[in-house]
């Protein structure tokens, strides 16, 4: 379905055109019927001859209501444009226009109102006029038609050309990441909070979990409604209205969005497009800059921003840019979002643009890297924004890439390395340090069995899964307990090392359970670390014990426990017949490898064998 939204100059005869095109009012204000104009946004919907129906949001055309005329242009996908036949093109009728122009709405319909009130020829000049005002925009090719909501006349020409336009417009993909931005709420007796806006992005069904964005209040939908028909299921491009269970009026206000958990990332920092209007669109010829007090529109949010530009200082109408803008309020934003920009000080609409990244990291002005980035996301398919995201960081983290690309899955350009991707030039990379490492630490320690694996993670600043899953890919590698190696490298003893690795064996294995200490043997680090590795030697406190040993002192004390049950320090030191400088570390190793269990000042038979 399609959300086609109201725009143009106060009391051209929008509000009148929808309730004569759908049979609803949509000023819903007391306030709004007394004074004639729309003040905030109206809602009905229209089934045309084709058997579509579309939603209509009739927005306010009064320059004092403009916050409520962007909130409702947010969720539009096509225009019906209205300019009154007797007044013609009016100012409110520009800032409109000049909205559309920076949110991208390319589809559109113009309706020439108050026909009946003009004769031929000023309805010829106000459809010349409106010809030509809208020959330099985006709604160029619109159709005009002439027509009165109070006659009738040219009412089915009307509903004619709404439909062509609707079916050669594209429908609102369904990418799995419902967001439906609040323009309304209210509450219902009996029902609770009810929530209205135009959803995008994914689906939603009644009895799902939700979520109010920024402030991740979370809530269930208790039931959905679109043009006030129950539903169970609702795909993107409807207006809905969702009766949430769970959450207070207080829990969700205009500018908040329904996301799904999870799916959303939410942002004070993003980098933009940022596009200036003409002369034309703003009656004057604006330049942006990064001083001043400027308002960004996005959905239904408004927040003050500061704007930092790329690579200049400064754009004049016309004229467009990258710039990355820091918010005020935190907001769940993708990339391809649509937004505003108006001069706080002015009370301007100067311009807009579009998201590129929403979630990128802090940089300069000069920062060509990023200069280059941005032009390479400015026209990109998502897929291809995903690839150069990862190629220009090398390493990012899958969700958090997906969300700044908008892309759903991986391409085959890029390598997942656990919950990281990669680009495969920065996996070579990754590769060649890793090897290198391992290369560097075989040949100054020969001796020793692998290198430690934090060590080596270190020299790749990967978290650990993305470490783990590097290593999977790399079959020049193997990986033994703590530590790692290169699959070519093993330990080779010299002559003169075999002797000693022969002397210190026996040292160690004549002296029983009261070896000497490690200090005090004929024996360097690496040789005594490589026969550790090697599981020959087994370290205990601040001496070494034979494989042998250690296996005999195990099986003795646990021998021992299965036939006369718990044993002390002084029993472990009897059995193995050593003092107790020795036996408290071997007590203490014994609990450490699970051949015991401490329990007070004894220990009992532990879980490994």
């Amino acid at each position: 379905m399609h959300v086609i939204g109201t725009a143009g100059h106060v009391d051209h005869g929008k509000s009148t055109l929808v309730e004569r095109l759908t049979g609803i009012d949509p000023d819903r204000f007391a306030e709004e019927k007394r004074r004639g104009l729309t003040i905030d946004l109206g809602f009905a919907w229209l089934p045309l001859p084709s058997g579509r129906e579309i939603g209509l949001i009739d927005v306010p055309g009064h320059e004092r209501f403009i916050k409520n005329m962007l909130a409702g242009a947010g969720g539009v996908s096509i225009c019906l444009f209205v300019v009154a036949a007797n007044e013609g093109w009016m100012p409110q009728s520009t800032e409109h226009l000049a909205v559309l122009e920076v949110l991208g709405v390319t589809s559109g319909v113009v309706a020439l109102t108050k026909s009946d009130t003009v004769d031929a020829e000023t309805l010829e000049l106000a459809t010349a006029e409106t010809e030509e005002q809208l020959a330099r925009s985006s709604l160029a090719n619109a159709p005009i038609v002439p027509c009165s909501p109070v006659t009738g006349h040219g009412m089915d020409d009307l509903v004619a050309a709404i439909d062509r336009v609707v079916a050669s417009a594209p429908l609102l993909p369904d990418l799995g990441r419902p967001r439906l931005w609040i323009d309304r709420v209210f509450t219902i007796a009996g029902a609770g909070t009810v929530v209205t806006g135009t959803l995008a992005g994914g689906s939603l069904r009644a009895g799902q979990e939700i979520e109010i964005s920024p402030e991740a209040r979370r809530a269930r939908v208790r039931s959905i409604q679109s043009h006030k028909k129950e539903v169970a299921f609702i795909e993107p491009g409807n207006r809905v209205a969702l009766n949430l269970v769970g959450l207070s009026r207080q829990g969700a206000e205009r500018g908040d969005a329904v996301v799904t958990p999870g799916t959303w990332r939410i942002t004070r920092r993003v980098d933009a497009q940022v596009r200036v209007l003409p002369a034309w669109a703003t009656g004057s010829q604006h330049e942006l800059s990064e001083k001043g007090a400027h308002l960004l529109y996005v959905g239904s949010a408004e927040t003050p921003v500061r704007i930092k530009l790329y690579g200049r200082a400064s754009l004049k109408g016309g004229e467009s840019g990258f710039a990355q803008l820091h918010l005020r309020d935190s907001l769940p934003l993708a990339r391809g979002d649509k937004f505003v920009l108006r001069d706080a000080g002015r009370v301007l609409t100067f311009g807009g643009g579009a998201v590129l990244d929403p979630l990128p990291r802090a940089t300069n002005r000069s920062d060509n890297a990023r200069l280059e980035l941005l032009g390479q996301l400015a026209n990109a398919e998502p897929s291809e924004a995903l690839t150069a995201i990862v190629n220009a960081e090398g390493a990012v983290e899958a969700r958090v890439a997906l969300v700044r690309s908008g892309a759903t899955e991986p391409s085959d350009e890029i390598v997942a390395l656990g919950p990281l991707l990669v680009s495969k030039g920065h996996l070579d990379v990754l590769r060649t340090q890793v090897l290198g490492a391992l290369s560097s630490h075989h040949a100054n320690r020969p001796l020793d069995r692998g290198m430690p694996r934090e060590a080596l993670r270190a020299t790749t600043k990967l978290a650990p899964e993305g470490f783990d899953a590097l290593l999977e890919v790399m079959p020049e590698v193997v990986q033994e307990r703590a530590l790692v190696r290169l699959s070519s490298h093993s330990v080779v003893m010299s002559q003169d090392q075999q002797r000693v690795r022969r002397a210190v064996l026996a040292q160690i294995e004549s002296a029983g359970f009261t070896p000497p200490l490690a200090k005090d043997l004929d024996a360097d680090a690496d040789l005594l670390r490589a026969l550790t590795d090697g599981r020959e030697l087994v370290k205990v406190g601040d001496f070494y014990l034979t494989a042998e040993q250690a296996r005999q002192a195990r099986a003795t004390v646990r021998d021992h426990i299965k036939r006369s049950g718990p044993v002390s320090v002084a029993g472990i030191r009897d059995l193995l017949g050593t003092s107790r400088k020795y036996a408290v570390p071997l007590s203490e190793w014994l609990d450490q490898t699970g051949a015991t269990v401490r329990q007070g000042d004894e220990r009992v038979l532990g879980p490994n064998p």
